[in-house]
C-alpha cells in the first residue's frame, strides 16, 4: 500500500481485540445545514454530468475529494453490498451459464454500489446524482437500491408458482396413469419439493399477494458480508471518504493475504486475529491521491480535467 497508509494502535495485543478495525474508526463527519447541502448536490451534479457512468467508486472519490477541498466537508462512503445470492437468486433469475446472461436485469451483476453522504442538522443525506434526483437519506437510498431486486424478486415467485403448480399436476396425472413408471412418479415428487425448497430459501409463500420487502442490515466490517453470501440479500457499510473502493475496505479486514480482495473473503481461515491486527496498517488518514487521479478515468474523454485540482 501506498507510504500514507498509517498503523493504528501498534502497541495494542493481539489477545486485545477480536475484529478488525472499523473504517469509521476515528473518524467524524462535519456538520452543515439544509443551505449546504443544495450546494453540495449542485457541485455533485454538476461534475457527474461531465462523467461516463461506469465506475461509481471512481464518482464518489471525485465527489468527495471536490467537497473537502472547496467547502471543507469530511463525508463518509456509504457502501451498498450485493451477495451472490441476490446476483444469481434475482438478477440471474437463478439460471446459470447463458440463461444468466439472458436473464440479468436490475443491477446487472453490481458486487457494490458508493456514494458519499454529509451530515445535515444531525442526519446524513446521500449525495448520488447519477442514480437520483435530490439527495436522499441514508435509509431512503438504501430502499431505493432494493426496489428493482422487489420487483424482479415477485416475478421470480410468480414463475415459481407457475412451476409449482404445473410439477403438482404432472405429479396427480402419474399417479393416475397406468404407463408411469415409480421413477417417473418419484422424479415428479421430488421436483414440487425441488420448488418448495426454492421458495422456502428465497423468503417467499404460495401467497402470490405476499408483499416483497427485501431488507438490507447495516454491517461494520465487510467480513460480515463476505462470511453471508448466500444466506442475505445485501448490506451497507460506511466508511470515512478516503477509502476507495471494497479492496481496501479487505485490506483493513484481512492485511495483504494471498487472495485477490476485489472478491468476498468466504474461507474462514482468512478471518483470523492475526489478519484482523495486519489489516491495522491499512487505514486510511487521507486521500490517497494516486487514487483520487486515476478516479478521473470516470469523466468522459473530452471533458477530463488535466489533474486533480482542475476538478
Amino acid at each position: 500500500m501506498k507510504n500514507f497508509l498509517t498503523l493504528g494502535l501498534t502497541l495494542v495485543s493481539l489477545n486485545a481485540f477480536t475484529a478488525p478495525l472499523s473504517p469509521m474508526a476515528n473518524y467524524e463527519t462535519s456538520a452543515h445545514s439544509k443551505s449546504d447541502l443544495k450546494k453540495f448536490w449542485n457541485t455533485v451534479k454538476s461534475i457527474d454530468s461531465d462523467m461516463k457512468g461506469k465506475d461509481c467508486f471512481k464518482r464518489a472519490m471525485v465527489w468527495s475529494f471536490k467537497l473537502n477541498r472547496d467547502y471543507n466537508v469530511y463525508s463518509k462512503k456509504v457502501f451498498m453490498h450485493y451477495t451472490n445470492k441476490f446476483n444469481h437468486e434475482i438478477d440471474d433469475m437463478g439460471r446459470s451459464g447463458l440463461g444468466s446472461i439472458f436473464t440479468r436485469f436490475g443491477n446487472k451483476g453490481w458486487d457494490f454500489h458508493v456514494a458519499p453522504a454529509v451530515t445535515v442538522d444531525g442526519v446524513d443525506y446521500v449525495l448520488d446524482p447519477h442514480l437520483r434526483k435530490a439527495p436522499e437519506t441514508t435509509e431512503n437510498w438504501v430502499e431505493f437500491l432494493t426496489e428493482r431486486g422487489e420487483s424482479r424478486l415477485k416475478t421470480r415467485q410468480l414463475d415459481l408458482l407457475s412451476d409449482l403448480k404445473k410439477a403438482r399436476r404432472r405429479y396427480l396425472r402419474s399417479k393416475t396413469s397406468k404407463s408411469a413408471t415409480r421413477e417417473e412418479v418419484a422424479d415428479r415428487r421430488n421436483k414440487i419439493k425441488e420448488i418448495e425448497d426454492k421458495l422456502k430459501y428465497l423468503g417467499l409463500t404460495e401467497n402470490p399477494n405476499q408483499k416483497i420487502d427485501i431488507k438490507c442490515k447495516k454491517i461494520t466490517h465487510i467480513m460480515e458480508f463476505d462470511l453471508n453470501q448466500n444466506t442475505e440479500w445485501c448490506y451497507y457499510q460506511e466508511a470515512s471518504m478516503y477509502y476507495f473502493a471494497t479492496m481496501e475496505l479487505r485490506f483493513l479486514n484481512y492485511g495483504n493475504i494471498n487472495y485477490d480482495l476485489r472478491l468476498p473473503v468466504t474461507d474462514t481461515k482468512y478471518h483470523t486475529e492475526e489478519n484482523f491486527q495486519n489489516g491495522y496498517n491499512y487505514s486510511y488518514e487521507r486521500f490517497d491521491l494516486e487514487q483520487v487521479d486515476a478516479s478521473l478515468d470516470e469523466y468522459r474523454a473530452n471533458k477530463k480535467p488535466d489533474s486533480i485540482y482542475d476538478i
